[in-house]
C-alpha cells in the first residue's frame, strides 16, 4: 500500500518502510487502517472470477463437458486459497507487516504453507491440459515440478529473500516487495506440486520421496529462523524505525519471528511428514491384506 508519509516525530529516522504503509499514520489498538492496495483487490478477483468462470460456464459449453468434471470441494479450495491471499496481503496484516518483523512473518507463512496448497488442491488436472500443447512449456513444467529442484528454488529463495540486503530492499521499492510476494507465492507452489500437484503428466512424487522432500524443507527456515532467534536485535534495521505495535520491543518481535520461520515451519512440515507416511503405510497395510487371487483365476484372467 502507498500512503502519503505524514510529519514524524521529533528523532525520528528519515527513512521509513513506505510499502506496507506509512507506519507512524497507524495506531492502535489494531494498528491498521483498513486500506487495501487496489491492485491486490484486483488481481484476487481476476484470479477467482478466471476459475469461476473456467470451471463453470464455459466449460459447461463445451461438448465434452461430462468429462472435465469439477468436485465442490475443488472449487471451495480454491476460491478458499484466493480468499487466504487476500487476506495475507490487506489490512491488517499487511499493515502489521511494516510494524513487525512476526507480523511480516505471519504473511510469509500464509503465502507459502496456505495459499498454494488450497488453489492446487481445487484445480482440476483438464484445466492445466492446455499447458501441454508447447513442449517447452510442458517440458520446462515437467522439470521445475520434480522434487530436488523445487527444493532448491525454494530454499535458495527463502534464504536470500531474509538476508538483510533484499529484505530491506523489499521495505523500500514497491517492484522489489511485488517480486518477492511473486517468488514466494511461485516456488511454493512448486514445493507443493510434489504432494497435490494436479497434472498426472507432470506427476506427483511417490510416498518415500515426499517425506524427503518435506524434512529438507526444514532447513532453510531453520537457517534464518536461527539467524533471528539468536542474532542481535536489528537485523533488519528498518523496523528499529518504526513504533512498537503493542510495545513489542525489538528483539522480542525479532525472536518471535525467528522461532515462526525455525519452530512454526518445522513443526507444520513434520507434521506433514507423518501424515504422509501413515497415509502411506495404511495403504500398503491395507493391500497386503486383500486375498490373493488363485491361480487358476490368474490364468483365466491373463488368457
Amino acid at each position: 500500500m502507498m500512503a502519503t508519509l505524514s510529519v514524524m516525530p521529533p528523532g525520528a529516522p528519515r527513512e521509513l518502510p513506505l510499502f506496507h504503509g506509512d507506519p507512524w499514520l497507524l495506531r492502535g489498538p489494531l494498528w491498521t487502517n483498513w486500506q487495501i492496495d487496489p491492485t491486490v483487490l484486483l488481481g484476487v478477483f481476476v484470479l477467482a472470477a478466471a476459475y469461476t468462470l473456467a470451471v463453470g460456464p464455459l466449460n459447461q459449453r463445451r461438448p465434452d463437458a461430462a468429462h472435465r468434471p469439477v468436485s465442490r470441494g475443488q472449487r471451495v479450495s480454491f476460491l478458499a486459497g484466493c480468499a487466504v491471499l487476500l487476506v495475507a496481503l490487506g489490512p491488517p496484516i499487511e499493515d502489521w507487516a511494516g510494524l513487525l518483523i512476526s507480523g511480516h512473518m505471519v504473511q510469509h507463512l500464509l503465502l507459502m504453507f496456505l495459499v498454494p496448497p488450497l488453489l492446487l488442491y481445487g484445480i482440476p488436472p483438464w484445466l492445466l491440459e492446455p499447458l501441454r500443447r508447447w513442449p517447452v512449456v510442458d517440458r520446462a513444467g515437467y522439470l521445475l515440478t520434480r522434487a530436488a529442484v523445487a527444493f532448491a528454488l525454494a530454499s535458495a529463495v527463502i534464504v536470500a529473500w531474509h538476508l538483510p540486503p533484499l529484505y530491506e530492499a523489499s521495505l523500500r521499492s514497491q517492484p522489489v516487495h511485488v517480486v518477492q510476494h511473486q517468488l514466494f507465492l511461485v516456488t511454493a507452489v512448486l514445493v507443493w506440486w510434489p504432494l497435490l500437484g494436479p497434472l498426472p503428466a507432470w506427476p506427483r512424487s511417490s510416498p518415500l520421496v515426499q517425506c524427503a522432500l518435506l524434512f529438507a524443507l526444514t532447513f532453510p527456515g531453520a537457517v534464518v529462523g536461527s539467524f533471528l532467534t539468536l542474532g542481535e536485535p536489528g537485523f533488519y534495521p528498518t523496523y528499529a524505525a518504526v513504533p512498537r505495535m503493542w510495545g513489542v520491543d525489538l528483539a522480542t518481535d525479532q525472536q518471535l519471528a525467528g522461532l515462526m520461520m525455525w519452530v512454526g515451519g518445522g513443526v507444520i512440515y513434520l507434521l506433514l511428514i507423518t501424515f504422509v507416511f501413515f497415509r502411506w503405510a495404511n495403504r500398503e497395510e491395507a493391500r497386503d491384506m486383500l486375498p490373493a487371487r488363485p491361480p487358476s483365476e490368474s490364468l483365466a484372467a491373463r488368457d
